[in-house]
């Protein structure tokens, strides 16, 4: 299949072809109906009658398979002309954006220069229609499959009535390419029609719930209608634990039941927390619900649409943060984006949008849990356990191309041209960060990072994060016990030493008239002052995410 059988079929014979499995259908139910009429003449009943009746049952039999077969093909008829009419459009868009950039399609979906004057056409938009015409040849030669088995189906008699009431037995959606990457996803998406895009969401939420490229609001929809099941899945889990347990007279000593028993009694805690927090935020997005994948529970949480946003942070949390503290980080997210777009409004930019997100899509080093240094936290966090794992960067490196796509997928679904997305780090969370800055490769989504309360980031500049001069931005208060953990080199030079721009952490009168209070220790930086306004650090951020570094306090 290529582009040219797209366009060339012909949705007019499909259409022609429903109407007439109308009119039979239609012409059989009559038949169907005066037979059973005649069937019940109270005044008919001879030995004739009885061997009539036994005739017309055998004609109705026949009639009623010829209907469920003629039922289904009328429904494959209906759904290809939605279907074709689908990709049809998405062909003619396409070579519109081809057109417009001085490129061409081929029918096998490569990408040529048009005849006439060069346009300027970036190499990432050439990939960008790559993708969606392959992806749309991909669902058409999944449509045709789909249509000979039903057909097939049909032919021989395989049909059941009422079939064409049940999912599954028509036009079927295809699975999202494996290991596709943010912009397959999203083209894989586009690719689908409006119906096979509903029976992702209500029978396959996995396959789309936690794919970057992914609309956000398809995501959010996907995850949530996963609770249930998950919830479920992690009961069942706990039961068969709690069974084995006292069954084994040695407990969980030889064994990691023990173990396993908690993380899933702490998955069941993490849904209801997800769940309470997607209630307190109905116009929410959660972009990111995974229990399987490692022994905590992840999950990104976005306050507005990042799709439409025309600003768009993202906070990468450090050390012990859990689903449990996404309702502190998702709180200062709100307060986060309520100054943006006030700092938004004093700039004159009224119209334009904000969206804060918090990302937990990693395992941080936590000191809590089994395997994990059960020690109390003393003064600042500062205890055994938090300075080992500070030094950890298996944890980041397992995270960081997570992060670099979760941008990704942020910068292609985005519906706004060019939307300025702002890296946020704290902690062991910035060391994450830079490592996904650096695993972005030639096309970075990211415009501006900021990293606060770092042991480091493993650059030096912003060449080493693929950022452009000045958009790289370091915060640290002076009693942070974090330095004790930095200094060593083990994950980058001291960030207070690096040439990207140091902004204040002090208390300072900012330009728009507020007087603002310092940031002490390691967790200030984002939170409200007693007053209820944003430190000078939590300021700086919101004019770094608002596009203004201009107005920051240095």
């Amino acid at each position: 299949m290529n582009l040219r059988d797209i366009v060339q079929w012909d949705t007019r014979a499909l259409q022609a072809v429903h109407r007439s499995l109308s009119v039979r259908a239609a012409t059989i139910r009559f038949v169907q109906d005066g037979l059973a009429d005649i069937g019940r003449l109270p005044a008919w009943q001879d030995d004739a009658a009885d061997a009539a009746r036994r005739r017309f049952r055998v004609v109705a039999d026949d009639l009623s398979g010829e209907a469920t077969a003629i039922a289904v093909v009328e429904r494959l008829a209906r759904d290809l002309v939605d279907a074709v009419t689908h990709l049809k459009a998405e062909v003619d868009g396409l070579r519109e954006a081809a057109a417009a950039h001085g490129m061409a399609l081929s029918d096998n979906g490569d990408i040529i220069d048009a005849p006439g004057p060069p346009v300027d056409a970036a190499a990432t938009r050439r990939d960008e229609l790559r993708a969606a015409a392959r992806a749309l040849i991909l669902q058409m030669e999944d449509l045709v499959a789909d249509a000979a088995a039903v057909l097939a189906r049909a032919a021989d008699g395989a049909a059941e009535p009422g079939e064409t009431d049940r999912p599954g037995t028509g036009l079927s959606a295809p699975a999202p390419p494996p290991d596709g990457s943010p912009l397959d996803n999203r083209e894989y998406w586009d690719a689908l029609p409006a119906a096979q895009r509903r029976e992702v969401i209500e029978q396959h939420p996995e396959w789309v719930g936690n794919r970057d490229g992914i609309p956000s609001a398809v995501r959010h929809e996907a995850n949530v209608s996963r609770f249930d099941d998950e919830r479920s899945r992690w009961e069942a889990e706990r039961v068969r634990l709690r069974e084995r347990l006292d069954r084994n007279k040695f407990g969980g000593v030889f064994t990691e039941d023990d173990a396993r028993l908690w993380y899933a009694e702490q998955k069941l805690r993490d849904l209801d927390d997800l769940e309470k927090l997607v209630r307190d935020h109905p116009d929410s997005r959660l972009m990111l619900l995974d229990l399987q994948s490692g022994e905590r529970t992840m999950a990104a949480f976005a306050l507005g649409d990042p799709d439409t946003a025309d600003h768009i942070s993202v906070t990468t949390p450090g050390i012990d943060t859990t689903v449990a503290s996404l309702r502190g980080m998702t709180d200062e997210a709100a307060a986060l984006k309520a100054e943006t777009e006030r700092q938004l409004d004093l700039a004159g930019r009224t119209g334009d949008t904000v969206s804060t997100i918090a990302w937990l899509g990693y395992q941080p080093p936590t000191t809590t849990g089994p395997g994990n240094y059960d020690v109390p936290f003393i003064d600042q966090n500062l205890g055994r356990g938090w300075l080992v794992d500070s030094w950890q960067s298996d944890r980041a490196t397992a995270g960081a191309p997570k992060l670099a796509s979760f941008y990704e997928g942020l910068d292609i679904a985005s519906r706004t041209p060019d939307s300025h997305i702002t890296a946020l780090g704290h902690s062991y969370g910035s060391y994450t960060q830079g490592l996904a800055l650096q695993d972005a490769g030639p096309r970075q989504p990211v415009d501006d990072a900021v990293f606060y309360g770092s042991p480091g980031f493993d650059a030096n500049d912003e060449s080493d994060l693929g950022l452009a001069p000045r958009h790289g931005f370091v915060m640290r208060a002076h009693d942070d016990p974090i330095t004790v953990a930095d200094g060593f080199g083990r994950l980058g030079p001291d960030p207070v030493q690096t040439h990207l721009e140091q902004l204040s952490v002090c208390e300072a009168a900012t330009p728009d008239g507020v007087q603002r209070e310092d940031a002490n220790g390691h967790s200030e930086y984002p939170r409200p002052s007693g007053n209820g306004e944003l430190r000078t650090s939590g300021y700086n951020m919101a004019v770094i995410v608002a596009g203004l570094p201009e107005l920051a306090i240095r």
